[in-house]
């Protein structure tokens, strides 16, 4: 959000491209990652990923993600920095308060970094001590402009070899920390229309910067599922490079190691919950199991006379006592728990249904499942969710961990295998969709059509304004007539989700078709709600990336 001075974004990235290659164009984006200490590089194209050299990536402006490096600090030597108070007086167009809160509201920590506060995060506020710093990060990464706390600027240019290196370097704790916050920055933030490539799994801090010239250039840096560091840029600003690129990044980024994944939620599930066991016998041997772990194949041999063979590695847990039938029982992280009841209620493909399941899946868990001792505790059975006994597929901890940690929120989720209903999605038919094309996200929102989007830590993506919902309505079949002469005018298919916005700038999401507003009521905030109406109606057209067309448009609707 700084101007700094590059002479072209292909200076940050000319050395993925092979010696023989073409010039690298600046309409092209570029995606790195370090993982095993070998960095790997590729060069976006629209419509493919191409593989890079094997050279190294060459500087790039640091943006804002020298906030990510401060919130690791403050998070790993537990400090107590007071939260940062927006100012109450009118602010100028640059006034980097606009991104942390309204005038007079305060932000801590992990908010602050969510909306990349940069005063929050300014090494003067929060009286950061240059030696205790240099300590910190040594044992962690030589790299100068790490250390040099006068060198954390926007426009400092590091290697982003390096870069990655600090990111991989981090304590997994401070990790999984920054992961949990930067959460929002992809399911409402400003990587919210990249979630549909993306997913969850990924966790990033945003950065945009301004050349001289003008030039908007921005990307992301973080971390996928496995804690892979990566980094991404392109031309626009972060929230235009991500919806843009989005695809073709999903595409390139390597696919996480996904059993080396950690998270700190878990499931406790009681097997067999309505099917009495007789005995669990090692496979291919008549050795009666006794309690304990299960590490192995094994044959369960039930009361009602049939057989089922099983695997596991030591999260299954056999007990046996002589006066009661034996049980079994599994913990499992939730993802994994997630993984194993896409593979039983459903199938890992096609991919799109089985992200599909895998949100409704969490979600029935939270919404029916107890929570005890740190876990969710849920029977195996078909009046809750059956689990499959087998360790999952990569393809199904894939669904899983590509929508970490989302719900959905607002209605009571329920599936079945072939019957569809109110808030009930049919497996058949959200295959039938996928192959026909939608994304997860089309196949929730024809299945639950009242619910949005959530995540575990609580909060919604999307906090439903429902009587400006209803506003719009009305308004929009009014405006339909004056609107039809509008060249590119295309009234949406359906019905439009009006969002309350948090922090930043009013936005349509012409994928999703949802607008985020603060409200309705005024005649400022009427004007832009029309506005951000128009760019979906006329999302089809060029009239519709046309702000003075627009915004004039708008006027005349509300005020004419």
């Amino acid at each position: 959000r700084r101007r700094v001075r590059i002479s072209t974004f292909a200076s940050a990235v000319a050395a993925l491209l092979a010696v023989g290659r073409p010039a690298f164009a600046m309409e092209d984006a570029a995606v790195a990652w370090l993982r095993d200490g070998k960095l790997e590089m590729r060069a976006l194209s629209a419509g493919t990923a191409m593989p890079g050299g094997n050279a190294n990536l060459s500087d790039a402006p640091l943006g804002s993600l020298w906030k990510l490096f401060v919130f690791s600090y403050l998070s790993d030597t537990h400090a107590e920095e007071p939260a940062y108070t927006c100012s109450t007086t009118p602010r100028a167009p640059n006034d980097e308060d606009r991104y942390c809160c309204a005038p007079g509201e305060s932000v801590t920590r992990g908010v602050a970094l969510a909306r990349s506060c940069a005063p929050y995060y300014s090494p003067a506020r929060l009286g950061i001590d240059v030696g205790a710093w240099q300590a910190y990060w040594k044992p962690y990464s030589k790299a100068h402009w790490l250390l040099d706390l006068n060198r954390l600027q926007p426009d400092t240019k590091v290697p982003v070899r390096e870069l990655l290196q600090a990111l991989a370097a981090l304590p997994q704790s401070v990790r999984m920390e920054a992961r949990s916050v930067l959460l929002q920055t992809g399911v409402e933030g400003y990587g919210r229309e990249a979630l549909v490539h993306l997913g969850s799994g990924v966790r990033y801090k945003t950065y945009s910067w301004s050349r001289d010239d003008g030039v908007a250039l921005g990307g992301a840096a973080g971390w996928l599922a496995d804690g892979t560091p990566f980094w991404f840029g392109a031309r626009g600003s972060s929230r235009a490079a991500l919806s843009t690129w989005g695809p073709q990044l999903a595409a390139a980024l390597p696919a996480p190691q996904w059993r080396n994944a950690s998270e700190a939620s878990c499931v406790d599930v009681d097997f067999f919950a309505r099917y009495p066991i007789r005995a669990v016998w090692r496979a291919n041997e008549r050795v009666r199991v006794q309690s304990g772990e299960l590490r192995g194949r094994y044959r369960i041999e039930f009361a009602n006379g049939n057989w089922l063979t099983i695997a596991s590695n030591g999260e299954l847990v056999l007990t046996a006592a002589e006066d009661a039938a034996p049980t079994i029982t599994g913990r499992f992280p939730i993802n994994a728990y997630v993984a194993r009841v896409v593979e039983r209620e459903g199938g890992a493909n096609p991919t799109q249904a089985s992200r599909a399941l895998a949100i409704a899946a969490r979600s029935y868990l939270v919404q029916n499942a107890h929570f005890e001792s740190g876990c969710w505790r849920i029977a195996d059975a078909s009046r809750t969710q059956r689990v499959s006994a087998m360790p999952p597929s990569n393809a199904a901890l894939a669904a899983a961990w590509f929508s970490d940690e989302m719900i959905l929120s607002g209605a009571p989720v329920r599936y079945h295998n072939a019957a569809p209903g109110l808030n009930r999605l049919s497996w058949r038919d959200a295959v039938a969709q996928a192959n026909a094309g939608w994304s997860f996200e089309k196949i929730l929102a024809e299945a639950y059509p009242n619910a949005t989007l959530g995540t575990l830590t609580g909060r919604e993506e999307c906090a439903r304004l429902d009587a400006a919902e209803r506003w719009l309505a009305q308004a929009a079949s009014a405006w339909r007539a004056r609107l039809s002469g509008e060249p590119g005018f295309e009234a949406p298919d359906r019905s439009i989700k009006i969002c309350a916005l948090s922090d930043g700038h009013p936005y349509s999401d012409q994928q999703r078709l949802r607008i985020y507003v603060r409200g309705w009521r005024s005649l400022n905030e009427r004007v832009t709600l029309a506005h951000e109406y128009l760019h979906l109606a006329l999302r089809f057209h060029p009239n519709g990336a046309d702000e003075t067309y627009v915004e004039r448009l708008a006027r005349q609707l509300i005020e004419g």
